[in-house]
């Protein structure tokens, strides 16, 4: 993976002083050092987490300028990123003082290549800022940076994936980052798996939830393409469910085959928990008791139950 250019800033006390990004020079030790960060985010191994540019966003076209402008446009609209940031960072209570870098990239020569923003999470008072040029040099910061393993967040524009706009390394649950570039991003397939079990659930009557899981275990896609599968094909219940996800902002998680439901399903009462997996939840029945002025859980078995811990 070749380097191309590489301009750095600096963000401090969530914005209130700033250095602005400029392009800085970089020798054999800096380019591996940026070329180990990028090929963290480009190599993510989740491939079920996607995301998706918001309506009406100027940012893909930004992104796609960086990769031909001459040095001085690119440092103007490093900063507009930078910015950005600093504005999103102002409404977040946690987000910690930052190297910004905008990092261009491609991985042979004729490419357009790709422009990846890493937030750098580093003890920015200890580094020796140039006091003649007010830049940030990389050789200075290298030491005071985190190894790529820990690298906190990243975007990495374009994705290679079909169905995602960006690659979006974040690993907190504050989402000011994505919300600086105009991104929304998937939840985790277990999220989305999970939240398919319980719109079941929840909307399709209980003699035939068993029928809509069993369903849903063969299907595979994101999860608004699984509802309106389940939907058109004998679940009419989950309509309003499949047209929900479709006009959400954010995209939709991607259901895995065989996935779906693979938890047990799980009836509490009373400090009482029984758990069952999904394809026995015909042996499970609740029905009133009067005597007791109650309920009751009847479970119904072929082998003899024995008592656990």
């Amino acid at each position: 993976m070749d380097v191309r250019r590489v301009a750095l800033g600096v963000i401090q006390a969530r914005g209130r002083t700033v250095i602005d990004p400029a392009l800085v020079a970089f020798g054999p030790d800096e380019a591996d050092f940026l070329t180990r960060h990028v090929g963290k985010v480009r190599s993510v191994k989740d491939t079920t987490v996607r995301s998706r540019f918001r309506q009406g966003s100027t940012m893909p076209s930004l992104l796609d300028d960086f990769r031909t402008l001459d040095d001085q446009k690119f440092e103007e609209s490093a900063k507009i990123l930078q910015d950005a940031l600093v504005a999103a960072m102002a409404t977040s209570t946690n987000a910690s003082d930052c190297v910004f870098a905008v990092v261009h990239t491609a991985d042979q020569e004729g490419q357009l290549g790709y422009i990846t923003l890493l937030k750098l999470d580093a003890v920015v008072e200890a580094a020796r800022m140039s006091v003649a040029t007010g830049k940030v040099t990389l050789q200075v910061l290298r030491e005071l940076l985190p190894e790529p393993g820990k690298l906190q967040k990243a975007f990495s524009w374009p994705d290679v994936r079909a169905v995602s706009d960006a690659i979006i390394v974040d690993a907190s649950s504050a989402k000011y980052f994505q919300a600086a570039f105009d991104v929304e991003v998937s939840p985790r397939s277990l999220e989305a798996e999970a939240d398919l079990t319980r719109t079941i659930l929840e909307q399709v009557p209980p003699e035939r939830q068993h029928d809509a899981l069993s369903k849903a275990v063969t299907l595979a896609g994101p999860l608004d393409e699984v509802l309106i599968e389940l939907s058109t094909n004998g679940f009419p219940e989950l309509e309003e469910a499949a047209r929900e996800a479709t006009e959400s902002n954010q995209p939709a998680g991607i259901v895995r085959t065989n996935k779906v439901a693979a938890k047990p399903l799980i009836w509490r009462a009373d400090g009482i928990e029984v758990r069952v997996p999904p394809t026995l939840m015909r042996n499970v029945e609740v029905v009133p008791d009067p005597e007791q002025q109650g309920w009751q859980i009847i479970v119904s078995t072929r082998t003899q139950p024995e008592m656990g811990v």
